[in-house]
Order: structure tokens, then sequence, then C-alpha cells
């Protein structure tokens, strides 16, 4: 499906990506707010996609002091799985190519998973323009923005999605040509400068207690004994999807005592019962 190593950039399709997000993790619950994302033909740009989403949680402050997006912004904006479909359609059969791409890569498939369970795959392979600025660059800093202006891009607004996915369009674009000159011709030759091909990460596959497990499969509601840093609370929550971070494993629920989703490490519930 994606017999990419022999071939030119210029002969294959090309999708420069990039989300911003309510937060860094996705593993401890945070999700896409926004996805920009254009198309690539022989370098030109085809289709473009710009869309605010529904996280069904609230923005970090820190990450809406970044990116601008706030709760307010959110209001009445389609879920990840009401553009699925039409990002699918952009994606088809593209080489991914984001700035840090196992972020975005990382985020995109946690909303697969959200969505449609271990069933969900994105099998494109990503391109990172972050490890190419790494291993083959020397700009001193290597944010977006600071690439941007050393190849002289011209700049958009800063950590919005859009804007970055055709920023960084065009910086693997000037990138690709400089390494022609290091006879690095073919997408095979890029992904190999990388590091090695990069893809979205495997759904998370946490073991879960039968309760725990029945309470997601049915959407049924959980009383938990729940070991925090305050000591042993019970909890009613609702159950909406598990989650795993550097190794650990987490349910995301709705928390009926605190009255908003809240994140908690599978290995610190100490007992759950089906309501």
């Amino acid at each position: 499906m994606f017999d990419f190593e022999e071939k030119r950039p210029s002969e294959i399709p090309i999708v420069a990506l990039d989300t911003e997000t309510t937060g860094l993790f996705p593993g401890l619950g945070h999700r896409i707010v926004e996805i920009g994302a254009v198309r690539l033909e022989n370098w030109q740009a085809q289709t473009e996609m710009s869309q605010l989403i529904q996280p069904d949680r609230p923005m970090d402050a820190k990450a809406s002091a970044v990116n601008g997006i706030y709760d307010e912004d959110l209001i009445g904006q389609p879920t990840f799985a009401q553009i699925h479909d039409e990002l699918m359609a952009l994606l088809d059969g593209a080489l991914l190519v984001a700035h840090n791409a196992s972020f975005d890569a990382g985020f995109m498939g946690m909303e697969m998973f959200i969505m449609a369970g271990k069933t969900a795959v994105l099998p494109n392979p990503w391109l990172c323009t972050l490890q190419l600025a790494r291993r083959h660059f020397y700009f001193g800093r290597n944010n977006l923005g600071h690439i941007a202006r050393r190849l002289g891009v011209r700049m958009g607004q800063a950590h919005r999605a859009l804007s970055d996915g055709y920023m960084t369009a065009e910086i693997l674009k000037r990138m690709a040509r400089q390494l022609q000159k290091q006879n690095m011709l073919t997408v095979g030759d890029l992904l190999h400068a990388q590091g090695g091909s990069i893809f979205t990460p495997p759904p998370p596959d946490p073991f879960l207690p039968p309760p725990l497990d029945e309470a997601l499969t049915h959407s049924r509601d959980l009383h938990i004994l729940y070991l925090g840093k305050r000591g042993e609370t019970v909890r009613s929550v609702s159950p909406r999807y598990v989650s795993e971070h550097n190794g650990v494993g987490y349910l995301i629920a709705y928390c009926h005592l605190r009255k908003s989703l809240r994140t908690f490490r599978l290995d610190s519930i100490l007992s759950a019962e089906l309501v």
C-alpha cells in the first residue's frame, strides 16, 4: 500500500499535518482540539483541512496559553468521530509529515482508539522534520518557528494547526532539496535519515479486571475504591476508555464526586463494583 521507499518525495502524495491539543499526554486523557492538514502532490498543495474539535474535556490553562484555543471556542464543534471519514480521505495513501511526528501520531492513534477501539488503525508511515533537523541540520534551536525563519519560510499564525501544517510542508521541501546534495534522493533515504520509519503507536492494552472490562464494554457505571494522594476514597464513575502512559495503565472516567473527567491509575483502583 505504501511502496514509497524507492520514490522521490515529488512522486508520492504527502500530507503535512499538525494537531493542537488540550495538553501534552494522550495517555493521561488529553485530546485533540484542532487538526490542520494539507495534501501535496508533486510538492503542490491540492486539498486542505482545518477543523476545531470538541474534545469532551476542558482545555488545560497551559495549553490554551500556547495555542490560544479556549473551551468557549470548542462549543458546538464536531467530535473526532464526526470528522474521521473526511480526514481519512485526505490521508489516504499518503506519507504523513509532522514536526515532532511521534507527538501527533500518538494523539491520532489515541483518538482512533477512543472512537473505534482496537480495530482502528492508521497505517501510514510518518516523516518527522524535527528528527531531520536534529540529525542533519544545525539551526541552533529546532522549534518550528525558528527553523522556518532560518530557511526563509513564510510564517503564519504560530501554534494553529493549518498554519503549522503549511510551514511544515515548506520546511520539508527545503530540507529535501538540501539533503539531495548528500545523495538522499528517495523517501526511503529520508526515512533512514530520520532514524527509521515512524508509525502510529498500537492501541493501549492494559490488563483489566472483570468488573472494569464489563463496565467499558457495556457502558456501565462503577463504584471504585481508589488510593489517591490523600488516601482511600470511594468514587462513583462512568468509564470512558483506558490508556497507557510510560508503561502505566489508566482509566479515563467521569467522576460523579468531582463532576468532571478524571484520570485514575489502574493499579490504584483497589476494588471495583458494577452499579
